[in-house]
């Protein structure tokens, strides 16, 4: 049985946050590699960014096709209670008897919900499912954890064709990373005790230590949602040192559980047939799946803006502008975005 998927879509805020701005505003940018980031408006948040994304995959199909089920990876969804996630069939479809799976707590809640759909295609021959990965993390203004977030957001069709693209395997890891990026509930910002700087390196070295395991065929480009820091190296520490990196850290800041996703549409963009993409979501551990690319991607792509053209068509804004859309200079919404 194979399953893959069909068509794909992506979102970004339209507001963009030149790293330039927080050495404006606080002496320098505590996010080394960074040259902007896409944030939220003030009406903006992860589920109207899933939808816009969820609609530009739909309207890539050829065809009119029933979604089964749709699998939602997100940290920052607007409620602690209700699930965010049902908004998506509301929007989209006009149907509520769609299977409707909300999957949060890390930024590999993404790319695990792209494999859920996967794994729900291959147990319900002939169905098909939606996969969004959206996010847009936030922290306390002062902390130098906050200058790296940002926000974005990816969809896919899953279905039996494989058109765009055939999905192979998954694989996964986790690692108890205490003090290292963490919410506590009813908390809006993300904390960072830094008690553990090099975690993710470490997720990495072991990743690749589990994928040499694996008969994994020449892998061309590797998607991963990763600071560029540890992007240069990404390939050597999972012995594929000649795959080519396709990661948007430095473009669109830290997208939390939609990096990965994001970074494997910019590779749909650019691969051709046949080739071999390995994404990952990382922290708290990895979600780490290959996919080869569908001899049909050309025909498949999304319609209009590439990720790369929708990524330099944001508007910059300044500091205080930022903190406008933010809602943190508001009383009324008790400084919190």
């Amino acid at each position: 049985m194979m399953v893959g998927i069909e068509s794909y879509g992506v979102a970004l805020p339209r507001l963009r946050l030149p790293a330039s701005a927080y050495v404006q505003a606080w002496g320098h940018c505590a996010a080394p590699g960074l040259k902007q980031k896409a944030f939220c408006s003030y009406d903006e948040d992860a589920v109207t960014l899933g939808i816009e994304a969820a609609r530009r995959s739909l309207n890539s199909l050829p065809l009119d096709i029933e979604i089964s089920a749709i699998f939602f990876g997100v940290t920052t969804p607007p409620y602690d209670e209700k699930p965010s996630a049902a908004t998506l069939p509301t929007a989209l479809f006009d149907n509520d008897t769609i299977r409707v799976t909300e999957i949060t707590g890390s930024p590999q809640a993404g790319l695990q919900a792209l494999v859920s759909a996967a794994e729900f295609c291959l147990a319900h021959k002939g169905q098909y499912a939606l996969a969004v990965a959206a996010d847009a993390p936030i922290g306390a203004p002062d902390s130098a954890f906050e200058h790296a977030l940002g926000a974005a957001a990816a969809a896919f069709v899953v279905g039996w064709e494989g058109a765009a693209a055939i999905y192979n395997d998954s694989a996964s890891l986790t690692r108890e990373t205490f003090g290292s990026r963490f919410r506590r509930h009813g908390e809006a910002a993300l904390n960072d005790l830094e008690l553990r700087t090099r975690d993710n390196l470490a997720v990495l070295k072991e990743l690749g230590g589990l994928l040499s395991a694996i008969e994994l065929g020449k892998i061309r480009r590797l998607a991963f949602g990763i600071e560029s820091r540890l992007a240069r190296n990404v390939g050597k520490n999972l012995g594929l040192p000649k795959a080519e990196v396709d990661q948007l850290w430095c473009m669109i800041g830290d997208a939390g559980s939609a990096s990965g996703p994001f970074a494997l549409a910019a590779s749909l963009d650019r691969a051709r047939a046949g080739e071999k993409i390995l994404c990952a979501g990382v922290g708290a551990g990895a979600t780490a799946a290959w996919f080869t690319a569908g001899h049909h991607l050309s025909k498949r792509r999304r319609k209009g803006q590439k990720v790369s053209d929708l990524i330099v068509s944001g508007e910059p804004v300044d500091y205080i502008t930022y903190l406008k859309h933010r809602r943190i200079l508001s009383t009324k919404f008790r400084g919190s975005a």
